[in-house]
Order: C-alpha cells, then sequence, then structure tokens
C-alpha cells in the first residue's frame, strides 16, 4: 500500500509532528511505502531534513506566505503542489486537520482514499468543529478518533466511517536516573487550557504545606507568556523545547506527571510519564477520563488551582498509592499504547477506507 502522510509542520516538536514520524516508521516496518508530505518552512525547526521519504512543498506568498501558513489555520499550498505529491497514492492521510480541504480536493483528484485523524477539541477555536469541518468528516472514506469517546462525538454528529487507534509514547526507553523525590513536573505547551498557568498557582497553594515540592515545566511557551511570567522561585524551574532525550531524563527524575488540560483529544504524554512509571494527574474531561482510569493509574483535577494542589498533595502524601498508580499506567501503556500497536490498527483503517471509497463510487465531493 502506498500512503501519503500530510502534516503542515514536520518537526520532531509537537505531539501531531511525532505522530506523523512515528506513522511513517511503524508502517513501514509492516511493509507499506510512506511518503510524508509537509511544508517548506520559513524558519529553522528541529528534524526537517532533506530525506528523500519526505516532500517540503512551497506556499503562496512566499517567506511571508510560509510564516502565515505556519501559525493560522489557513491552506497557503497550491493544489497542482498537493496532487503531484499524492499522485500514485492508495491513502492519502490528513494529521490535524491542516490543509485538509485542499487535500481531500488532491485525494479525490487523484482517486485516492481520504483519511483524516482530525483532532478535535469541541469547544475550542479553530478545533475543528464548525460545519464546513463536519461536512468534510462525513464525507471522509475513513476518520480516525484516538479515543472511543472521540469516535461516538463524531458518530454523533452523522460520521459513519470511524475507527480509534489511540497513539504511542514519543519516548522509548527512560535513563536509569535517581528519582527526585516531591517533583512535579509539566511537559507541553505551555497554554492556560493545558492547565500550565493553575498549575503555577497551584504551586503556592502546595508549598504551604509541602514546602519541599519542587516543579519543573518543559515546552513551548505562550505567545503571550511576556505578559505573565513565570514564579520566581527556586523551586519552580523553566525550561524551553526539549529534546525527547531531555524529557525522557526529566520524567525519569520525577515524582508526579501534572497536565490538567481542559481540551485534549488523547494526551500523549500521558503515556510517557507512564513509561516512567508516574503517577499523572490529567484533566477532568471526557476523553481523559478514558485514557486516565482515576484512582488506577492517575487522578483527575478541573483547570483550576486548588483541584490541582488536592491532587498533587494526595498523591505526595501517599507515595505507596501513587507507586502504584504510576505501575498500573505502565502495564497499561505497554500493553495497549504501544506505536506497533496504533500502526496496526491504523492500517486496517486504511484497509476500510479503499473498500469504502470502492464502494462509493470513487468518493466524488460534493
Amino acid at each position: 500500500m502506498r500512503v501519503v502522510i500530510a502534516k503542515k509542520l514536520l518537526s520532531t516538536v509537537g505531539g501531531s509532528e511525532m505522530f506523523a514520524r512515528a506513522l511513517d516508521r511503524e508502517l513501514r516496518a509492516l511493509g507499506h511505502e510512506v511518503t510524508l508530505v509537509g511544508m517548506r518552512p520559513v524558519w529553522s525547526r528541529p528534524g526537517i531534513a532533506g530525506d528523500a521519504r519526505s516532500v517540503y512543498l512551497p506556499v503562496r506568498g512566499g517567506r511571508v506566505g510560509a510564516a502565515i501558513d505556519g501559525l493560522l489555520p489557513t491552506t497557503l499550498v497550491r493544489d497542482e503542489d498537493l496532487r503531484r505529491a499524492v499522485h500514485g497514492a492508495d491513502v492519502v492521510h490528513s494529521l490535524a486537520r491542516e490543509w485538509a480541504g485542499a487535500l481531500e480536493r488532491a485525494a479525490r483528484a487523484e482517486g485516492a482514499a481520504f483519511v483524516e485523524t482530525p483532532l478535535v477539541h469541541p469547544g475550542q477555536p479553530f478545533s475543528g468543529d464548525g460545519p464546513r469541518d463536519m461536512a468534510r468528516y462525513r464525507r471522509d472514506d475513513a476518520v480516525i478518533a484516538l479515543t472511543e469517546w472521540e469516535a461516538s462525538w463524531y458518530r454523533e454528529h452523522g460520521v459513519a466511517n470511524v475507527h480509534v487507534t489511540g497513539v504511542g509514547p514519543n519516548i522509548g526507553t527512560v535513563p536509569p536516573l535517581r528519582r527526585e523525590m516531591s517533583t512535579i513536573l509539566f511537559v507541553g505547551r505551555k497554554e492556560r487550557y493545558k492547565g500550565y498557568r493553575a498549575l503555577r498557582d497551584a504551586a503556592r497553594l502546595v508549598w504551604a504545606e509541602r514546602p519541599d515540592a519542587r516543579f519543573v515545566a518543559i515546552g513551548q511557551p505562550a505567545w503571550n507568556a511576556f505578559l505573565s511570567p513565570a514564579p520566581r522561585d527556586d523551586r519552580w524551574t523553566e525550561q524551553g523545547v526539549a529534546s525527547e532525550e531531555e524529557k525522557a531524563a526529566a520524567f525519569a527524575r520525577a515524582t508526579i506527571f501534572a497536565m490538567p488540560s481542559e481540551h485534549e483529544t488523547f494526551g500523549h504524554t500521558y503515556l510517557e510519564a507512564w513509561m516512567a512509571r508516574l503517577p499523572v494527574i490529567a484533566g477532568d474531561i471526557a476523553p481523559l477520563r478514558e485514557v486516565v482510569r482515576e484512582g488506577v493509574d492517575g487522578l483527575h483535577a478541573r483547570n483550576e488551582p486548588r483541584a490541582i494542589a488536592n491532587a498533587i498533595l494526595a498523591l505526595l502524601r501517599d507515595p505507596e498509592r501513587a507507586t502504584r498508580m504510576g505501575e498500573a499506567g505502565h502495564q497499561r501503556a505497554m500493553s495497549d499504547f504501544t506505536w506497533a500497536a496504533v500502526a496496526t490498527r491504523t492500517e486496517s483503517a486504511y484497509r476500510a477506507a479503499i473498500i469504502a471509497r470502492t464502494a462509493s463510487g470513487a468518493g466524488s465531493l460534493v
């Protein structure tokens, strides 16, 4: 099977970017021919390479257009360039809705099945739940959801061809480093919706009872980070974008992982925490209540300081319970959420998409 996986930005930074690269690797291991298609970036990004398996397309407007298309939900790539990139593919797989409309047109024109992993965050701006998005999902030969909750959401909105794959962790091995006791780790984009701001306020509440607690926050700052600087306290450590090796070391040293996000399709960093046998504190939202089992491999907390502080303190007060949660999460990650398993489920979705396209008579756009 020849597969094109399209992701606007194909760096090694970001969950969906790593998703694309992991699928590329694992589908190749299953014997498929895979091409990654992305945008030729205007600025240097980690992982952008000139390998023969990746195609980087220019966009209209040159450097200015590339900057706009890299930051906004726009589609400045040319249809003819996309058609050339997907020519000969059996399946065109769009990740994160980027260029989705143009990719669908290219796939239909070239006779390929069109598959989408929309990564919808219902209720969030530009989240993929608008009328045009919903109409496209209904036309897709397959829509890939990451959780059963997400799949049910699509089906409730009239989408028929839905498959659930989950994701895998973006770190493989965790180095055998010594734990740093009472250390709470955050890894992700430092956005309000991820729980980063509330975690900062929660730290002060935690310190009132546990002055020994330390916090480490790793990830890309929000665009408006200068308006709200991080706590000026030796017990709070800020770090920017980190390599996978640096993140693995941070997970190995931590005691608790906390990312109480209020918008998430899955949250692959919970899997990475479980790879390091850490208990996790996840957001109290439907998809994360499916991923993280309350009281089994983690806790849920609303995206507000007191709830987050209470969850942290509960785990710090009972280290044996925290250890059991981390072990349970590790077992679940190793059994249910490996990239090899995700690729096998994705392969099945591709085959179903080809059958659906054939049955619909090439699935013309309407």
